[in-house]
């Protein structure tokens, strides 16, 4: 049994909670929940408000999912971790990430990590301080990607494309082509400080100029080559 099974299996005894209550209170079906408590975490659904009613911190949980998605693979060694730089080829318009660590990728039906903080602001911005906020289950077409992400959307500047709480997964190595919608991120204008990025449409390069579309309101952003760290074409969406 996993640390999941045994934690999930005694916090609800100790509860009085049977996994059909549990179902019923929320609102998944009473064999996701049976699933979930023999560390099945390939589609885990409501798993915050499963947590919730077992009296289980959120952060504990997410551990604990982590742990048994690694677990169900034909080894239980922990992958290893590696180097955002170390996703990013030398191309002419993306320049290397450095610092921040992330969990290696892991393949379908286990997860991936969600990147990037939302600032908030009518232009959608987030923050890309290397902080994994959460982990979502991996699509087939990223399977074994290095380096592959999602990001949860945030605000209206891609409505009615993207709609704030959904999901968007990111192929950090596909070259960007016009009229794909991507996640770019950009150098902070102080050293030290943190890069920040957008969910946008891409036009194109033009010299040393790349240019990006916004939804709502219709607008156009520009940046030199210099300030640009990374320019990510989002492979899929939808909700979480």
């Amino acid at each position: 049994m996993s640390r999941l099974s045994d934690t999930l299996t005694a916090k609800a005894v100790e509860l009085g909670i049977s996994q059909t209550e549990l179902a019923e209170r929320t609102g998944v079906l009473q064999q996701s929940i049976s699933a979930l408590f023999n560390g099945d975490v390939a589609s885990p659904r409501k798993w915050r408000e499963i947590a919730r009613e077992l009296q289980i911190p959120e952060s504990e949980m997410r551990e604990m999912m982590i742990e048994a998605s690694r677990a169900t693979g034909k080894t239980t060694r922990l992958p290893r971790t590696f180097k955002v730089e170390e996703a990013f080829h030398e191309v002419p318009h993306r320049v290397r990430v450095d610092m921040t660590e992330i969990p290696a990728p892991i393949r379908p039906g286990k997860l991936i990590p969600v990147l990037g903080e939302a600032a908030g602001g009518a232009d959608g911005r987030y923050w890309f301080n290397g902080n994994v906020i959460d982990y979502v289950a991996c699509p087939p077409s990223l399977d074994g990607v290095p380096g592959a992400y999602a990001i949860y959307v945030d605000g209206e500047s891609m409505s009615p494309r993207y709609r704030p709480g959904e999901v968007v997964w990111v192929h950090p190595h596909k070259p960007a082509r016009r009229g794909d919608d991507v996640i770019i991120q950009i150098r902070p204008k102080e050293e030290g400080e943190t890069p920040y990025g957008f969910i946008k449409e891409y036009v194109g390069w033009s010299g040393n100029r790349l240019t990006l579309r916004q939804h709502n309101p219709e607008s156009q952003l520009t940046f030199d080559r210099d300030e640009v760290v990374s320019v990510h074409p989002i492979v899929l969406a939808g909700k979480y």
